[in-house]
């Protein structure tokens, strides 16, 4: 890996020497200075942007509030100065052969909304949130540290369009838009432009990642299909985690908080830079007990492997369904095993991360490293990971610059994690149900269940149920920008080799040697073309991926946006995305082969008996093909308005058919009445570690259903009451319809697995009671719906959540105090089945800030 980076920043310094160098030789160049002002205090404003349209280079104002931006060929430019807070401001300039030049810039205070600038929206490329072609909802930096949930990342939680759930103290899931899971892969995340996911398992990082939460800058969300630029499994969206450069955020930081569940939390950065040169160490540690969810996990063959206590309710289909004696009495023979008992209930992360920065006015580096140790709980179609100690380290080198008008973007990552002490709570309860009975069978029938935990060989049962991952990820992506007459041209191409290696996969302990590698290529183009006077955004793009697995993929995007007048947009658009099953849904192997990926299809047959050359003879009730990736065509018509300068709507409703989508993980046949077979005609179900067969012919895995159409709303709405108080309202609606499900006859139903409204409002008040003060107030309200993932069947409740936050800044001592509480009124619904049902939490935090101990 070392070897790959070194030569790519090589090669990417060579090229940009040569080609600068021989423009330099053949252009006439002048200099740009001035300083950029707050125009109504005359108060400098550090660290305002400035660029000149149609060049990739620029320059940011220092501590003066000065800036200066070195060999400009020649010419007539448009120079635009830009703050977060403040308008943006355009004057003409024109620069001579040899000369210096100076422009001075003042800037007006704005309403928030109307400078917010993101870059996720258009991959890279920064511009205003209010002009984005795309829905993209943003969490900044001020939002992240008030929030009170236990994650930082439950600030997400107010977002419109977003399903958040929170799986403990430190891991959560962020989809959207319907067709849920436990296993949420719909949604791609990056961090800093970088893919966040786990090799092995395909799932975010989110929480996991090694970057602390002290470091986090703000957060975009782009709602909606996004593989046009972003390839697969952008398919509900692109989360993008956001992290502080030492530039503009220099300074150590030291935040201490603690709370209820025993909660303990430091968070140290520093960062700071010399001239050109920039860099930041950070670190965390965090300790706490997990809530409590009420699982019990049961092993009971060959109908109840691997099941829980939502076989209790009616959305269970009959030939599962018990009842309360029936689990009662599970429980008391050892057959049935309560999540205290199988778990240590713990939440931890142990990260440190750091980068080192180059920053020029046409070329800038940085090299990034991180390391964490996790533990907490992750969701499953089968049951829940308990991540103990659950390592992932990465390392990434990211060059961007500009050669005249050409801009690039390189970066190489390699992302590999180790699951330490890991196990899942279903297979210790499964081992721990084996060894109960073994104890009943040899001599201990009459023994009570008390006698039986005394006599159980723990030892035995930890490595039996100890879950391995040792799985890397390589991901790496040059992009191109170039401006010509008015037309702004992205393209690029990414490359990512998966190389997976974990014990519940089928290279794990069904076929250690075989080759489950995979590999996706990828190439894009999007083009731009304002018309008008800039009132009119035409945007088209397009993106062709490949996959070991799969035929190519095409990726279309079409949008049209018109500015009818000042700060009031509409647009219309088209998108096509699509999910390739992740390495799990194709090799996954748990329960002894009763539950698998689906790599190469499967039949189910009424019965389990073969002919003389071993081929089945019983009648064929279904089949299931090998998987396909999974595609939406999506169409969004959206409004962005400002209304005097204080009331900002944000609506978009969408349109998007599925087809080939893929299905949570289903039991398929049971083993008793129905029995499957793989495509070489081997009943399923065979477990070599245990020498022989688990449960012949049942199966749970993974299809392709046909077709769906999910229509809906999002609506938003923020009022700025002045500077200092904005208050936030959204609603969403969503409905599924034109189902096409051709195994309903099977008993396999078709649902959106999501609440068909959302509704969600936060206050935020600041510098009323005292100058210094703020507070947050957020409530969200989520009805009923139903839930049918894997082996998690049920409906989960009405749930209302209502957030309070209060703190003082006492800015002369850089030193913040904060206390919260999450769940105010304590609701008792968990977020999704099987989750820890997050009760009222309490948690105080104080923040200290030094500043920076070279650029004062």
């Amino acid at each position: 890996m070392g070897t790959l980076l070194r030569k790519s920043a090589l090669v990417v310094l060579a090229l940009h020497t040569l080609l600068h160098a021989s423009m330099l030789f053949a252009q006439s160049t002048g200099t740009l200075v001035g300083s950029v002002k707050d125009r109504a205090t005359g108060e400098t404003l550090v660290g305002a942007t400035i660029s000149l349209q149609g060049l990739r280079i620029g320059a940011t104002a220092n501590a003066k509030g000065d800036y200066e931006i070195k060999n400009i060929p020649a010419g007539s430019y448009k120079a635009t100065a830009r703050l977060v807070g403040y308008e943006s401001v355009t004057l003409d300039v024109t620069i001579a052969d040899g000369q210096s030049t100076r422009l001075d810039f003042q800037l007006k205070e704005a309403p928030r909304i109307l400078e917010e600038v993101v870059v996720t929206a258009s991959k890279g490329r920064n511009e205003k949130k209010l002009d984005a072609p795309v829905t993209i909802e943003t969490v900044s930096s001020e939002a992240l540290k008030i929030t009170a949930s236990p994650s930082p990342l439950g600030a997400v939680a107010k977002l419109k369009g977003v399903d958040f759930v929170e799986r403990g103290i430190n891991t959560v899931d962020i989809t959207s838009r319907g067709l849920n899971t436990q296993f949420n892969t719909r949604m791609l995340t990056l961090i800093d432009g970088r893919l966040a996911t786990l090799p092995g398992l395909g799932l975010p990082q989110f929480v996991l990642a090694p970057n602390p939460t002290i470091d986090m800058a703000n957060i975009e969300v782009v709602v909606g299909p996004a593989a046009a630029l972003y390839g697969p499994n952008a398919h509900a969206g692109v989360v993008n985690m956001i992290t502080k450069d030492p530039f503009n955020y220099a300074g150590a930081d030291v935040s201490l908080r603690g709370g209820t569940q025993s909660l303990y939390d430091v968070n140290l950065r520093y960062a700071d830079y010399a001239g050109n040169v920039g860099w930041k160490i950070t670190g965390q540690v965090m300790d706490a007990n997990q809530f409590e969810s009420g699982n019990v996990f049961i092993f009971v063959a060959p109908n109840l492997v691997g099941q829980n206590q939502t076989v209790l309710n009616p959305q269970t289909p009959n030939a599962l369904r018990i009842t309360q004696s029936n689990l009662d009495n599970f429980i008391s023979l050892g057959n049935a095993w309560r999540e205290t008992e199988v778990s240590r209930m713990k939440a931890g992360l142990r990260k440190v991360d750091g980068a080192l920065f180059y920053r020029s006015d046409e070329f800038n580096a940085k090299f990034a490293a991180g390391y964490s140790q996790s533990t907490g709980f992750l969701g499953s179609n089968f049951g829940i990971l308990e991540a103990n100690n659950y390592a992932i380290q990465y390392q990434n080198l990211q060059l961007n610059g500009a050669v005249g008008k050409l801009g690039y973007f390189l970066q190489v990552t390699r992302t590999a994690n180790n699951a330490g002490n890991s196990f899942q709570l279903h297979d210790r309860a499964e081992w721990l149900s084996r060894e109960a009975t073994r104890i009943r069978s040899t001599g201990g029938a009459t023994l009570t269940r008390e006698q039986i935990i005394s006599r159980i060989n723990t030892a035995f049962v930890d490595s039996a149920s100890a879950t391995t991952d040792d799985s890397q990820l390589y991901d790496s992506e040059l992009q191109l920008r170039y401006d010509l007459e008015g037309f702004e041209f992205v393209g690029g191409a990414q490359y990512r080799r998966y190389l997976p290696k974990a014990g519940f996969l089928t290279n794990g302990f069904f076929r250690p040697d075989s080759d489950i590698t995979a590999t996706e290529l990828g190439a894009y183009l999007q083009i731009d073309k304002r018309l008008l006077d800039n009132k009119l955004r035409l945007t088209a793009a397009a993106r062709v991926d490949n996959h070991t697995y799969y035929n190519t993929q095409f990726s279309p995007k079409f949008s049209l946006a018109y500015e009818v007048v000042q700060n009031h947009n509409f647009r219309v658009g088209f998108n096509r995305a699509f999910k390739v099953p992740v390495i799990l849904e194709n090799h996954l192997f748990l329960f002894g082969g009763a539950a698998r990926g689906n790599v190469r299809g499967y039949e189910v047959r009424d019965s389990p008996t073969r002919n003389a050359e071993g081929r089945p003879t019983g009648n064929i009730v279904a089949r299931y093909d090998a998987l396909r990736p999974e595609q939406v065509n999506t169409f969004e018509i959206g409004y962005k308005g400002l209304f005097e300068q204080r009331l900002f709507v944000d609506v978009v409703a969408y349109y998007s058919r599925y087809t080939d989508f893929l299905s949570p993980a289903f039991q398929i046949s049971n083993g008793v009445s129905t029995f499957a077979f793989d495509s070489n005609g081997n009943l399923s179900g065979f477990d070599p570690r245990t020498g022989g067969v688990g449960i012949p012919g049942q199966l749970t895995t993974y299809f392709n259903y046909g077709a769906a159409t999910i229509a809906g709303a999002d609506i938003g709405l923020t009022y700025y009451f002045n500077n200092d108080i904005m208050l936030e309202v959204s609603a969403s609606f969503m409905q599924l319809s034109g189902g096409e499900n051709p195994f309903e006859a099977q008993g396999v139903p078709l649902l959106l697995n999501a609440p068909t409204s959302k509704y969600k409002a936060t206050l935020t008040v600041k510098n009323q009671l005292l100058q210094g003060s703020f507070a947050s107030l957020h409530g969200r309200f989520i009805p009923s719906y139903t839930f049918r993932a894997g082996r998690w069947n049920g409906v989960l409740n009405d749930r209302t959540v209502v957030d309070l936050t209060l703190g003082y800044e006492f800015k002369e001592l850089g030193i913040t105090v904060q206390g919260s509480v999450n769940n105010l009124f304590d609701n008792l619904t968990p977020d999704v089945l099987g989750s820890p049902i997050m009760r009222r939490f309490l948690s105080a935090s104080i923040t200290k800030s030094f500043g920076s101990f070279i650029n004062r």
